[in-house]
């Protein structure tokens, strides 16, 4: 049925006027229908089986393309991820930065100070410590501070026996601060060390919630599980809020316009409050010395009894309340006064005369700001401080 006119065909519908076609066409170029070659050409088996396989072939050869792409893309990924490590997710966390600075007003700290570890096998000390320092190294990749404030964290480690100290997001200058604080309070009291595990920037929970916070136990490792089976760790630590640590434009203002006039003793900083945490723990590693422990890092079942015991006399008060008391049988019968422990406490800073919500003095307050007015003012201090650091010392 082929309609030929020299080198060209016509179209076979008949209501088409598309003129002539050329021979090889199978189909109108004008309406889609088929010509005389194409009629003949798909009425062979043959044909159609041929077409339908090599669609079919370029299908799965597409396929196989995108398979083989798909492949390719993640072998590069996971290599580059094994060479560069960590470092490949950086952006992410550059990113993450960004966005809490715009919900919260201000830069948060993006390390995690709270997590907890179940069931992990802490047989000694020193694996203990070492977890501790493992919490907090993991999470260094997120950070983006300079080699020399990882420097300055390094270098307290090693020399006051700290497992962990994180300044993560720090400017350098502030970072060195605070080393100077620690590096003068160890110069000061250097037998304190051994019991505390960790120097961190954190999140508090609200953002003027303290500046910086002695924390005597946090229960790290193994708290939910049953200590016949896995030992524990607690961290004993000092927490320094990033409200203020990681924000210049907040410690550009001066203390005193968030504390108010004179609640610490006279030239306190931002940084000296540092002091003022590390004469908490001063007291307790004296109490946990005299109750012969050196630290409430690992937990067995030996010593958890006594641990928690001792826990529950320390957070009394009544081991810090005995020392005030002696100091103050020291001015007294010193000077021939006759103050009070309330007006006593109150010489040294109204943080060192707070009371607690029985109005009873908060003795280790006042024992804290005696030790944060000797690091400030050395042999300048208070009457009332000095009598303090003379007991602090005898028993450190």
């Amino acid at each position: 049925m082929r309609i030929i006119y020299g080198d060209f065909m016509k179209c076979l519908n008949k209501d088409c006027n598309a003129g002539e076609i050329e021979e090889d066409d199978n189909f109108c170029y004008k309406c889609g229908h088929w010509t005389a070659r194409g009629y003949s050409f798909l009425k062979q088996p043959e044909n159609i089986q041929g077409i339908l396989n090599g669609n079919g072939a370029k299908r799965d050869d597409r396929f196989l393309t995108m398979i083989s792409l798909t492949l390719f893309a993640f072998i590069a990924f996971t290599f580059i991820g094994l060479y560069r490590g960590e470092d490949l997710f950086k952006p992410l966390y550059f990113v993450k930065r960004k966005i809490d600075n715009y919900v919260y007003g201000y830069n948060t700290a993006i390390i995690k100070t709270d997590n907890i570890y179940n069931k992990k096998n802490i047989n000694s000390l020193e694996e203990a410590n070492q977890i501790i320092d493992y919490d907090l190294d993991s999470q260094n990749f997120k950070c983006s501070y300079a080699l020399d404030t990882f420097k300055l964290e390094t270098d307290i480690e090693k020399a006051y026996s700290i497992p962990s100290v994180s300044f993560c997001d720090m400017s350098y200058n502030e970072a060195e601060k605070i080393k100077n604080v620690i590096d003068k309070m160890y110069s000061l009291f250097p037998n304190m060390k051994g019991a505390l595990t960790n120097i961190s920037i954190t999140n508090a929970k609200t953002k003027s919630e303290y500046i910086a916070y002695f924390q005597p136990m946090f229960q790290f490792v193994n708290p939910n599980e049953d200590i016949n089976f896995y030992n524990k760790v607690n961290k004993t630590q000092i927490l320094l809020n990033s409200y203020y640590f990681l924000n210049e434009n907040v410690m550009s203002n001066p203390i005193e316009s968030v504390v108010g006039e004179n609640w610490y003793v006279k030239d306190a900083t931002w940084e000296s409050t540092i002091s003022h945490e590390l004469g908490h723990y001063i007291t307790f590693v004296i109490f946990l010395r005299e109750n012969g422990l050196e630290n409430i890092t690992f937990v067995t079942k030996d010593n958890e009894n006594k641990i928690y015991e001792l826990l529950k006399i320390y957070e009394s008060g009544e081991f810090s309340t005995n020392i005030v008391n002696q100091a103050l049988n020291n001015y007294n019968n010193k000077y021939k006064t006759n103050l009070d422990l309330d007006s006593f406490a109150l010489t040294i800073s109204k943080y060192a005369g707070v009371k607690n919500n029985d109005n009873v003095l908060i003795a280790d307050e006042t024992i804290a700001e005696a030790i944060h007015d000797f690091y400030l003012h050395g042999e300048n201090l208070s009457k009332s401080s000095y009598e303090i650091i003379s007991i602090i010392k005898s028993k450190l």
